[in-house]
């Protein structure tokens, strides 16, 4: 509990992705600092002022926080400046080797000595008392440890994605290669706690043995704010006009695109089950049409863009369906963010995924939607015909578990998270207490 007469600790929170900036990356550091006071704590944000481009603006996604959390905004040397440092002439394989070869551990790297310096700053002005990274981009963990080393502050790393396993981090060399390691190493090695995003991850850090007996998960989790109850609980209804409309939110990337449910739908309706004017894919997010790796024979996809967070919910609300996907290379153990929110917004789930994996798991124990392996082509087309048959039907859809909901709210993770803060600060606040009295 808090104690109202007393102020706050205060926790310095470093992260690149932070609104204005969209994105799931950017939803995590913001709900905590959102909620974070209610929990006895102050969130001091340390984050980029001056970006390298990227996809997704939100700006109203900076309403959300209490007028009383301080943002500070340090510049970075950004890497298109690099390019033209080291690459005057622009050329376009040089570019691409200095990707390669030069910007590690990532393209971030340029904003290390900036918010290093900026945070040194905030500790001794604000009387900070633990702090806090995300990743990626893995360079925001390098200032933290820099950070941890020159304070003995109590540190909290959270990896909302995989590092060294993930398939989509190019090493150009064996160098690059055990460097990563020996980076990942050292952040789970140096950090008091570390948390990610999905239990997977917290399996993938168990091969560094500084990570045993300090690595949990904090799920990413949905706010109840976005979906008030009553808009939750109205249903979408059939009706003349009116598609069955079935939704995917965010990217979907190579490893995994909605191949096989567009030729599941196709298949549906060349075999007349279903009449192509009956029903719609609607991809919420910076997709386009030609990275669905199917061609659209029906005129069935429609695709918005990247919208504001706000604005993806309420596409949520408005379909019938929502569409999970997930392939094998990182299905097993990745817990995307989408789940949470289709979770919470009551809509049935066709969750296409490995059927052993976490977010099978937490699909079935919602009790809204149904499970089937992504790679089961049949078993893909009953799935999409039962929901549709259901949906002509006006058949309700049964309510997400009451423990799911309680357990994935947003304010409920971010208690967690901050038993986690006081657990590590009053632990630090003992020995130092005992190395006073000694």
């Amino acid at each position: 509990m808090c104690d109202p007469g007393r102020a706050n600790p205060k926790i310095l929170m470093t992260a690149y992705f932070f609104p204005p900036m969209g994105g799931a990356g950017s939803l995590r550091p913001l709900k905590l600092a959102k909620y974070l006071p209610d929990c006895g704590w102050d969130p001091v944000v340390l984050t980029v002022k001056n970006p390298d481009w990227y996809y997704a603006k939100d700006p109203d996604l900076l309403k959300e926080l209490p007028a009383d959390v301080l943002v500070c905004r340090t510049r970075m040397i950004r890497s298109a400046w690099i390019y033209r440092l080291l690459n005057p002439s622009r050329a376009q394989k040089a570019d691409k080797w200095i990707r390669r070869f030069l910007l590690h551990p990532d393209e971030q790297v340029g904003w290390i000595l900036s918010a290093y310096a900026a945070a040194l700053r905030i500790v001794r002005k604000r009387r900070v008392k633990a702090i806090y990274s995300s990743s990626a981009p893995m360079s925001c963990h390098l200032i933290a440890y820099l950070i941890k080393k020159k304070t003995g502050l109590p540190w909290i790393a959270d990896f909302r994605d995989e590092w060294y396993e993930n398939p989509d981090f190019d090493f150009p060399t064996i160098f690059h290669r055990r460097m990563h390691f020996k980076l990942e190493k050292m952040i789970v090695d140096s950090a008091d706690q570390v948390i990610t995003a999905a239990p997977g991850f917290c399996r993938l850090l168990a091969k560094h043995p500084g990570c045993a007996g300090k690595c949990g998960t904090i799920y990413m989790g949905y706010d109840p704010e976005d979906f008030p109850s009553s808009v939750r609980e109205s249903s979408p209804s059939s009706g003349e006009g009116k598609p069955f409309t079935i939704a995917f939110s965010g990217l979907f990337y190579a490893a995994f695109r909605p191949a096989g449910i567009l030729a599941a739908v196709s298949s549906l309706i060349d075999e007349g089950r279903i009449p192509a004017q009956n029903i719609r894919l609607l991809f919420v997010g910076a997709n386009s049409p030609d990275e669905t790796g199917f061609a659209d024979r029906h005129n069935i996809c429609r695709f918005t863009g990247f919208v504001p967070h706000r604005r993806a919910v309420s596409h949520l609300m408005a379909s019938d369906a929502l569409l999970l996907l997930l392939s094998r290379e990182r299905g097993d153990y990745v817990v995307p963010s989408k789940t949470f929110e289709y979770i919470a917004s009551g809509r049935p789930i066709l969750a296409a995924v490995p059927a052993g994996s976490e977010v099978a798991s937490i699909v079935r124990k919602a009790g809204t939607g149904l499970v089937v392996d992504f790679e089961d082509a049949d078993g893909l087309r009953d799935g999409i015909l039962e929901l549709y048959d259901r949906w002509l039907a006006g058949t309700d859809v049964p309510a997400p578990a009451p423990g799911c909901l309680s357990f994935f709210n947003q304010k409920e993770q971010t208690r967690l998270f901050a038993e986690i803060l006081n657990n590590i600060t009053a632990g630090r606040e003992t020995s130092r207490r005992k190395g006073l009295s000694s």
